[in-house]
């Protein structure tokens, strides 16, 4: 039974992995192609609510800490990695290593840092977390890194994104994020960092870039 159970979470964890993955790859066609993203969405979603019954269920996807001490030490570690991260990443895109400027576009750059953290490290990781801890950090890991990189990965854009760059980036974060996820028991740290990390990249941008989808 409680190897059904695990096989069963993975499935869903695999179909709910590839379906975004579709949905990012397909987001950026137009009318008709674009219906194949929209439809995409119909698994994670499905899945997703078939499992969040009530606030409860949430909850036990947000995590909770042992206590109340560790949560804000880890949160305390989020926030700190989250600049530190950003820091790197904007030293090696040679820029100036905090941002002198700041526009509205932060704000929704903040949510999208906050929502993919939900999904992969909240409900795709927890799916996978009774096969054992390491597995559901690599496997929430490649899952996030794979859709991020087919939003680059369409042939209908022509982008100078470095691909290797980007998916070696989302990895060794998603790694960090997912082990933080495990140990503090808890979604706030990595989605801190995550949120953060994002803030500092891309508050300088008047308007979204073009994968924002």
């Amino acid at each position: 039974m409680i190897i059904n159970k695990r096989y069963k979470s993975l499935i869903e964890a695999v179909l709910c992995s590839f379906a975004l993955m579709v949905f990012s790859f397909f987001v950026h066609y137009g009318f008709p192609f674009r219906l194949i993203s929209v439809a995409a969405l119909i698994v994670p979603a499905y899945f997703f609510s078939k499992n969040l019954h009530s606030l409860s269920d949430l909850k036990n996807v947000i995590g909770k800490s042992a206590s109340f001490k560790i949560t804000i030490l880890f949160c305390t570690a989020g926030f700190l990695l989250g600049i530190l991260l950003a820091i790197i990443y904007r030293w090696d895109l040679e820029i100036s290593l905090f941002p002198k400027s700041i526009h509205l576009f932060v704000i929704v750059a903040a949510l999208i840092g906050c929502i993919e953290e939900l999904v992969f490290r909240g409900l795709i990781q927890d799916y996978v977390k009774s096969i054992n801890a390491p597995f559901s950090i690599l496997f929430s890991t490649i899952s996030h890194t794979g859709y991020k990189c087919c939003l680059f990965l369409s042939p209908i854009i022509s982008s100078d994104i470095d691909i290797g760059f980007l998916a070696l980036w989302t990895f060794i974060a998603g790694i960090i994020f997912g082990t933080i996820k495990h140990f503090s028991k808890s979604i706030m740290p990595s989605l801190i960092a995550h949120a953060l990390f994002d803030i500092l990249v891309y508050t300088e941008y008047v308007y979204a870039p073009w994968w924002v989808w």
